[in-house]
């Protein structure tokens, strides 16, 4: 088990390596398998995690600068940089609507950090507080550099590798926790005693693009049997990881990708065959499952049930909690200080502060409106919100037909995968701290930039960069 520990990262780590020699993008390989960590073993190959004293985030924003630096050349002379043309290296001049509201979050977190300064009096301890959120913004405008000069169809490849990079280490989280194959050395969070059996919950080795996977595999136009093995390794983990809400939301993309697909016309015939193919496929999982895992299976079933006994969604105890944690924050929060929240404050500063970082793991609500007030809701929500409509919109209009062939194809998964992965990301912020994960902040954004990029794509009329 030590050898697969040592070998998987490496050899992940080489592919994407020699991906990037014919396609430059590939280079994001390297911090997307740090964005993994756990999951694919990538925290074992410690030249990426030096110096020690750094934080995980700290070195995943290291690893993202220079690859942002190795893709442009700009390590290089001007006359033997092989990026020929003159590439804006943070993307396009022109702002969408969606980026407008984000410039209007990066100015209210600045504001915010001002003003927490103004009244601590200390600089420093305002700027490691707000670490995270610089991150978040510097990261995505690296990406966003990055992903608008590729190419759709190279983009969609890159998808494809990460989604078949979570698939191997879905199938290692299904080994470990169902079948408790003690593939990863890490102690789980919860451990729990079911019919006599020993069950063990933990996320921090579970691959973290589920998400991803369902809607890059539900969104292809054919099934081949690789994709249906992807789609069925994504079930078996979110069936192991006895999670309700990210089975609910794995379900909720699905939904997304086949109404957008029916709303767009002539595609009902498709959209009936593959919603039979998702049920059938679902149904012998099922199948599958009570019979080779019953206990796992009956155990997620009595969480099913819990919540059905409820009567209703919000009755399920787990978002009531979610809710308390929510209404205790903002009585944490200043009452005149409501609107901008409490600041980038430290515990030693603000003693709640410090209950604020585990909370924020159940809800990234919490620490949003902690730090930023009911303005910082309203900016994040107004982001999802703008994002989510611009996906749609793309999603809807058909491929430019300038774009023939496979690029049309790439454009036509690509727009439907963003509708689909956007909607299960607003909707994990009810349960997760997703773009907040304070190990994951310079790639927090990740999808926002796949989102402009493929939009200024559009704007130019659907080509490839060169």
């Amino acid at each position: 088990m030590s050898a697969l520990r040592l070998a998987l990262p490496s050899l992940l780590l080489l592919w994407f390596l020699r991906r990037a020699l014919a396609e430059r993008v590939f280079l994001l390989g390297v911090p997307f398998l740090m964005y993994m960590a756990k999951a694919t073993f990538f925290d074992r190959l410690k030249p990426f995690w030096v110096p020690g004293r750094l934080e995980p985030a700290d070195h995943l924003m290291l690893w993202l600068v220079v690859v942002w630096l190795l893709y442009f050349d700009l390590l290089l002379p001007p006359r033997r940089r092989t990026v020929r043309r003159p590439a804006p290296v943070f993307g396009p001049r022109v702002v969408l609507p969606e980026e407008g509201v984000l410039l209007g979050l990066v100015a209210l977190t600045a504001l915010v950090c001002l003003l927490t300064v103004l009244r601590t009096g200390e600089p420093l301890a305002a700027l490691v507080e707000a670490k995270g959120f610089a991150y978040l913004f510097a990261g995505y405008l690296l990406l966003r550099g990055i992903l608008c000069h590729a190419g759709r169809e190279s983009t969609v490849r890159f998808l494809v590798a990460l989604v078949a990079v979570n698939t191997v280490a879905a199938a290692l989280f299904v080994l470990h926790q169902g079948l408790h194959m003690g593939i990863y050395d890490v102690t789980e969070y919860q451990v729990i005693t079911f019919m006599g059996q020993r069950l063990t919950r933990s996320f921090y080795f579970m691959p973290p693009l589920l998400g991803l996977a369902v809607a890059v595999s539900v969104a292809r136009r054919a099934w081949s049997l690789p994709w249906l093995a992807v789609f069925a390794v994504t079930v078996a983990a979110l069936w192991v990881s006895y999670t309700r809400s990210l089975l609910l939301i794995a379900v909720v993309e699905v939904a997304v990708v086949l109404g957008l697909r029916l709303l767009r016309g002539r595609e009902a015939g498709w959209v009936l065959r593959r919603a039979l193919a998702v049920a059938s496929l679902v149904a012998v999982f099922a199948v599958l499952a009570w019979t080779l895992l019953p206990v796992q299976s009956r155990y997620l079933a009595a969480r099913v049930e819990s919540t059905a006994a409820a009567g209703s969604v919000l009755g399920d105890t787990n978002l009531q909690n979610r809710a308390r944690k929510l209404t205790t924050t903002l009585a944490w929060v200043r009452p005149e200080g409501v609107a901008l929240g409490q600041g980038f404050v430290n515990a030693a500063q603000e003693p709640r502060a410090g209950d604020i970082e585990w909370m924020s793991a159940d809800l990234v609500w919490v620490p949003v409106l902690y730090r930023l007030g009911l303005l910082g809701v309203a900016a994040v929500a107004a982001l999802f919100a703008a994002a989510l409509w611009r996906a749609a919109a793309l999603a809807l209009r058909p491929p430019p037909r300038a774009a023939a062939g496979a690029a049309t194809a790439a454009a036509d998964q690509l727009s439907l995968v963003l509708a689909a992965l956007i909607a299960g990301l607003a909707l994990e912020g009810f349960v997760s701290w997703t773009f907040l994960n304070p190990e994951r902040t310079p790639l927090g954004f990740w999808w926002l930039a796949l989102l402009v990029a493929e939009a200024a794509r559009r704007r130019a009329g659907g080509g490839e960069a060169g």
